[in-house]
Formats: C-alpha cells, structure tokens, sequence
C-alpha cells in the first residue's frame, strides 16, 4: 500500500473501527468490456486488496408522505401506533389526526392544536425511525 492508497483509505479504517457498515466492488476501471455484475457487497470483515474500491454503507434517505393514505400505511408499521418523537424537546406526542395537508398533534407541548406537514424532520416514530418514506438507494 502506498502512503496515497493509505491516506484514501483510512477514513474507511476508522468508520470500521466505529462499528460503521463498510462496502466494497471491483473498481470500475478494472472491468472493462466485462459483463461481470459490479455491485457494492457489505464486508463483515476485510482487508486492502488492489483493484477494489471501498466505501462507507449510505445512510438510508427518507422523504415525506406525499399523502394520507401513504402516512397511514406507514404509521402501521410502527409501534405504538401512533406516537411519535420531537427530537429537539425530546417529547412523545400522539398523532390524532392525518390529512393531505399534514399530521395534528392535539395537547402538544403548550396544551395547543399543533399541525404540521409531512415535511416536518423534526419528528420520529416512537421506534426511532424518521418520520416518512424510505427511498431506495
């Protein structure tokens, strides 16, 4: 390994040591007129090996709900249902209502009717998850 190899490659060593998810493939270059599927594949362990390009694992991206219906079926999915995670006030609040507009939240944090759109990032599900729709890398 040259020092440039190393200097590329050690914030890929370090998110490992964090406990980060680490990728690799092929490198493209190497595959040239090759038909051979060339896919990022999760290392459990690994080492440096030539001609293979390394990568920390994306974190999932999420978006908003583009509807009710898509934030009631997604709501169905976590537990309990119906509850979600202000991450600035850390505060749990019960969705009572969804519209195409956005969630209400009756008797939040000041004792008032609080709306918001499906935009809001602020809040979670309960679980922790982001409140929205994951997108497919």
């Amino acid at each position: 390994m040259t020092r440039e190899e190393a200097k590329e490659f050690y914030p890929i060593l370090q998110a490992f040591a964090e406990g980060r998810l680490i990728e690799c493939r092929t490198k493209p270059s190497s595959l040239k007129g090759s038909d051979t599927p060339n896919g990022w594949t999760e290392m459990k362990d690994f080492e440096f090996w030539n001609n293979t390009e390394y990568r920390i694992k994306p974190a999932p991206k999420y978006r908003p709900f583009k509807d009710t219906k898509e934030c009631w079926q997604e709501m169905l999915k976590h537990q309990p249902f119906g509850w979600t995670r202000d991450k600035d006030y850390d505060i749990y609040d019960m969705v009572t209502r969804v519209t195409d507009s956005g969630i209400l939240f009756a008797g939040s944090y000041f004792n008032e009717i609080a709306t918001y759109d499906f935009s809001y990032d602020r809040v979670t599900f309960a679980d922790g998850t982001p409140f929205g729709i994951k997108e497919e890398l």
